[in-house]
């Protein structure tokens, strides 16, 4: 039997999730998706063109380029290939490119948001940068010796412009745009790219072969904790008003907001529940 390039944790509570997260350092990011049965893809890999020739992703992409130009501000061109391919990915069209955050409370939102009624188990994956990083950097250096002896080191936006191009390794590597818009920013967006448009996501993970551990996790969460997880996450402000702030978003957060609406029974029950709390906490009393 193949092994899978990640470890997958199953979580049985909510609470479960936010301990064990809590336990990873800042250089874990984070992917949710409605289906544990979705495999890790890009939005490229799931058309069905991104294979019918070579070089039909640079072809789309100088498409796109002419197209957009009419509809940018001279401030809003993009000046990089990396922030080409955000563009590309805000409005919807195919890239490369995975969305990923820095917050594993904004991918659980993304995950539990819309859940189709005969999923069972939603997925928050979990990556490791800092380890991606380091292995892509010694892996790249063969090829792109001068450009990282001028970045000092580090994967600048030319070694990934000649990446992207080259088109023939296989290897993920994470990027962030310079310029993020609005959305990216508020939603703490980073993006991992796969080393080339041609073969499979998860298969380009095996450059990281020889890693002590595998920088991948898949989280396996019941869809049953939809309610109370977009509860607390509520309470955090996290929600689509301001995940996407504008009015569509704001419309839109109006509907899970009132989806975990608590009826007229369960709210008196929690009123008693909470009476209660208080009482034992000594914040309120029964004195008149």
């Amino acid at each position: 039997m193949e092994q899978k390039p990640y470890i997958e944790r199953e979580i049985k509570t909510w609470k479960q999730f936010k301990d064990f997260v809590d336990k990873l350092s800042s250089n874990w990011i984070f992917r949710g998706q409605a289906n544990e049965n979705w495999e890790l893809k890009s939005s490229l890999e799931r058309t069905n063109f991104f294979n019918k020739f070579d070089g039909i992703e640079t072809t789309f992409l100088i498409d796109f380029q002419r197209a957009a130009k009419h509809f940018l501000g001279e401030k809003e061109i993009p000046e990089s290939i990396i922030e080409w391919l955000a563009l590309m990915q805000h409005h919807g069209a195919p890239t490369r490119l995975i969305d990923f955050t820095k917050s594993p409370f904004t991918a659980a939102y993304f995950a539990f948001e819309q859940i189709e009624p005969d999923v069972k188990n939603i997925a928050i994956w979990a990556i490791d940068t800092n380890l991606i990083t380091n292995f892509v950097v010694s892996y790249l250096k063969p090829y792109y010796s001068k450009d990282f002896e001028k970045s000092h080191n580090l994967l600048s936006d030319e070694i990934f412009e000649k990446l992207f191009f080259q088109n023939n390794l296989d290897c993920i590597v994470p990027v962030e745009p310079f310029k993020m818009n609005k959305r990216y920013y508020l939603q703490q967006s980073i993006f991992i790219s796969s080393g080339n448009s041609i073969n499979p996501f998860i298969e380009q993970m095996d450059f990281l072969s020889d890693a002590n551990y595998k920088p991948l996790i898949k989280f396996i969460i019941s869809a049953d904790l939809q309610k109370d997880v977009l509860t607390d996450l509520m309470k955090m402000n996290i929600n689509r008003a301001t995940l996407f702030p504008d009015l569509d978003g704001y419309a839109r957060s109006l509907k899970s907001k009132y989806s975990i609406m608590n009826n007229f029974e369960e709210s008196i029950k929690i009123n008693t529940n909470e009476l209660e709390f208080l009482k034992n906490e000594n914040i309120i009393t029964d004195d008149k």
